[in-house]
């Protein structure tokens, strides 16, 4: 039974190493487990919601699909203080996005528009919910749920996000997504309870600025983990140590984006007047938020074998290995408690 359930364990690992480098940030796992957490981690006042927002979990990789064609969704992802001038007091910035960049100076694709995307979607998860539109409400509040995630990343608050600059290239994804996937498990995550926040928007700049923080000391960890492993970069000595020095970091920001994306959620519904919370619905449209692009649109005058049509393909084999994988977790947790009850009946 024990081997079963190691094998089913590598088959789940390799259907999610499987994932293209879309379905990325954190790594598409860590996004549906902090979705799934932040479900559970609000009030208990807020009855219902922790089964609502099942059908939010997997909604949590769509924003890095959407890019395959948003051209404008890509910097919803991030914000890097570090293309400001030194000193700039991230929390003094306006919330109204056209001012922001006015005082700015730098386009916003240089930049990033997380904060005011998070602000945004939250404002429209309020409305919703104020206005019983759940399903609006639900898809506002998934997509948010990713964009809260990347900003307690790092690497998405720097301009070196990818060791460019610092002949470190492939770091962002060595941490984010390999070393992230390989090391951290769900049951690490103790976040601290959700509050309401007052000031949404003041308070995403202050997570992006102690994120930001963080940056230089994941780039630090890269270069003597590579160090360590004589330049191999591709070899587990070399990953070990990059967790070793990393790890205790990754887990307390995954944590922190647990609380504050259940924070955030909490405050939509005490800012909509506390609404009674409907069942959940069975599935989210795939949808984006902001264009209506879809993750896997129709093949429209297209024939099978098109470029088109293998975007497709591939869109489903991403949504379908997560899935599978969520699916085999399940069983192997299923497995692991039974023989644990099997071992304690012995005894």
């Amino acid at each position: 039974m024990r081997s079963r359930a190691f094998r089913l364990l590598a088959l789940g690992l390799a259907l999610l190493a499987g994932l293209p480098s879309a379905a990325r940030a954190w790594s598409g796992v860590q996004h549906i487990q902090i979705n799934k957490a932040a479900g559970r981690n609000v009030p208990e006042e807020m009855a219902g919601y922790a089964a609502f927002s099942r059908p939010m979990v997997l909604p949590g990789i769509y924003p890095d699909l959407w890019k395959e064609s948003d051209l404008e969704e890509g910097p919803r992802h991030y914000f890097e203080p570090d293309r400001l001038p030194e000193g700039t007091d991230l929390r003094a910035i306006s919330s109204n996005q056209a001012a922001a960049f006015a005082q700015i100076g730098l386009p916003p694709a240089d930049v990033g528009i997380a904060p005011w995307t998070i602000a945004d979607l939250l404002a429209q998860m309020t409305a919703a919910m104020r206005t019983n539109n759940w399903l609006w409400a639900a898809r506002c509040g998934a997509a948010m749920g990713h964009y809260v995630a990347d900003i307690h990343m790092p690497l998405h608050c720097t301009r070196n996000f990818n060791g460019q600059e610092t002949w470190q290239s492939g770091v962002h994804e060595r941490i984010e997504s390999d070393m992230t996937k390989a090391f951290f498990r769900a049951d690490q995550m103790a976040p601290a309870p959700a509050v309401y926040v007052e000031n949404p928007f003041r308070e995403a700049m202050g997570w992006i600025d102690h994120s930001a923080g963080l940056a230089p000391g994941f780039l630090r960890a890269d270069i003597i983990a590579k160090r360590s492993a004589n330049g191999r970069i591709d070899s587990e000595s070399y990953y070990r140590k990059l967790w070793e020095l990393t790890g205790e970091t990754v887990v307390r920001q995954i944590d922190d984006a647990v609380t504050h994306l259940s924070s955030l959620w909490y405050t939509a519904w005490v800012d909509a007047g506390k609404p009674a919370v409907p069942e959940p619905f069975d599935e989210l449209p795939t949808f984006s938020v902001h264009s209506g692009v879809g993750i896997d649109p129709p093949n429209e005058g297209g024939p099978v074998g098109t470029r088109q049509s293998r975007k497709n393909q591939r869109y489903d084999a991403i949504i379908w290995s997560v899935m599978g994988a969520i699916a085999l977790v399940v069983i192997v947790s299923s497995l692991h408690r039974g023989a644990q009850e099997r071992k304690a009946k012995k005894k």
